[in-house]
């Protein structure tokens, strides 16, 4: 499973960043991400499972740069909220 691709942020452990919008997207050149009012491009290859990388963004329309990291934890498989009715 690779990094690569829109991801939805549900928590952000030390901060209360994670709202209905919030998202990481990571491509091929980098990526951008948006939580809370943090807003921001990636910089850097994302291959495979964990990538290391800088940002720079805004925060409330301050200038914010910084550093972090990320790692696939565990398989994740969709689920449906609405099954498919059954054939008789």
């Amino acid at each position: 499973m690779s990094l690569r691709g829109r991801w939805r942020v549900t928590e952000t452990p030390g901060d209360d960043m994670a709202g209905a919008g919030s998202y990481i997207l990571f491509d091929q050149d980098g990526g951008e991400f948006a939580l809370d009012c943090l807003t921001g491009s990636i910089h850097g290859a994302c291959e495979g499972r964990t990538a290391e990388f800088e940002w720079d963004g805004n925060d409330e329309m301050e200038n914010a740069s910084g550093s972090g990291w990320v790692e696939i934890a565990r398989r994740w498989l969709p689920q449906r909220r609405n099954p498919p009715p059954r054939r008789r």
